[in-house]
């Protein structure tokens, strides 16, 4: 029965591999063909100066470099986006690094660590980034609009400047209104951090209490996997950290290579429906994972605890336990500068615990050879 179930899985890997494969290859040909190249993934996409891309360009890759044109849209997602050339139409563009050197026709929508605008802009330009420069010689036609942690607006702006920065250096030309919103990060004082850390305390609580009285299992669970498995739980749990973002990753990477597979094959009335799952899968992976790492996490961890000063062997330790746990756990991760870390560890040691209690568990059968009768005892 073990090996009929490991095969049928098996099986099952092996056509959604399969139906991978064929779909990314469909979208590959339809590349080269009835898109015309509108598509382009690599590690480096090069737009050459002497380059026109008709229509237009969907990039993503490590880095993407536009020195010459691009008659249409361009939408471009990477670590580094560089435009030294033209852009007809408007540009979406996000990435670790995003440099505007060249001209832009239309809007520009830019989310980026670090953004530099040096070219021309022809009509909006918003933007959110960590830090943000318009050079002297960069030119937007009309508004600027911008959420940025520093702003340096040293170019010309047509229309009006509508932001919100931690830091705002203005040596420009702005032709309209001007209204930025300059937040100053104060301190928190000793009285804030403990008030939040009350607040957060009754919020741990309350819910905790919640699933030890209606479902105590899923409170009881982990706390022992925790106690027999420690350092098992926080290597799962750090893996677990990472296996979420890849796991959004990959949802939305088969979401958008069925949704081209779909249209492709004539079935485009299928592709919303495609979305909404996608979407749908999103946000309910996010809701576990917020759940089990805010919540879960410290409550398990906690209990685990509190477990150590007060066994669990009657419903009123459990309770009393519960209590002194969270106390600890709240109060080690509100300290400065090393709370955060020490938070993070909570996390990866709940997580893991909850993934180790709550993993699907093989089950085996065992054949019981039947014992021979010997002639001589019948």
């Amino acid at each position: 029965m073990a090996k009929t179930n490991r095969h049928r899985w098996r099986l099952r890997w092996l056509v959604l591999v399969a139906l991978l494969v064929l779909t990314g290859a469909s979208v590959a040909v339809a590349q080269e063909t009835e898109l015309g190249g509108k598509i382009q993934t690599g590690g480096q996409i090069t737009i050459s100066a002497d380059e026109t891309v008709d229509g237009d360009l969907y990039a993503s890759g490590g880095r993407i470099v536009i020195e010459g044109t691009v008659d249409g849209d361009l939408i471009a997602a990477a670590g580094q986006v560089t435009i030294s050339g033209q852009v007809s139409g408007d540009l979406m563009a996000s990435g670790g690094a995003v440099e505007i050197s060249g001209e832009v026709g239309g809007d520009a929508r830019v989310a980026s660590g670090q953004s530099t605008v040096s070219g021309s802009i022809g009509e909006d330009l918003i933007i959110a980034a960590g830090q943000t420069t318009v050079s002297e010689s960069g030119e937007v036609g009309e508004d600027l609009v911008f959420g940025s942690g520093r702003m340096t607006m040293n170019g010309t702006v047509g229309g009006d400047v509508l932001g919100a920065t931690g830091n705002y250096d203005r040596q420009g030309t702005v032709q309209g209104t001007e209204n930025v919103t300059i937040r100053e990060a104060e301190a928190p004082t000793t009285a804030d951090r403990i008030l939040d850390a009350v607040q957060r305390l009754i919020g741990l609580l309350l819910v905790a209490a919640l699933f030890l009285w209606l479902a105590p299992r899923y409170l009881e669970e982990p706390t022992r996997m925790l106690k027999q498995r420690p350092w098992a739980s926080l290597g799962v749990g750090f893996v677990g950290l990472i296996a979420f973002g890849v796991a959004i990753f990959l949802v939305i990477v088969v979401a958008v290579l069925l949704g081209i597979g779909m249209a492709l094959v004539g079935l485009s009335d299928l592709v919303g429906a495609i979305v909404f799952t996608a979407l749908a899968a999103i946000v309910l992976l996010a809701f576990v994972f917020f759940l089990m790492t805010v919540f879960g996490a410290p409550a398990w961890v906690g209990m685990a605890l509190g477990s150590v000063a007060v066994s669990l062997d009657s419903a009123a330790r459990r309770w009393a336990a519960l209590i002194i746990g969270l106390i600890i756990v709240v109060a080690l991760t509100s300290i400065p500068v090393v709370g955060g870390w020490l938070g993070l560890l909570v996390a990866c040691f709940g997580l893991g615990a909850g993934i180790l209690a709550f993993r699907p568990r093989r089950t085996t059968t065992t054949t019981v050879e039947p014992t021979p009768v010997s002639p001589s005892s019948v």
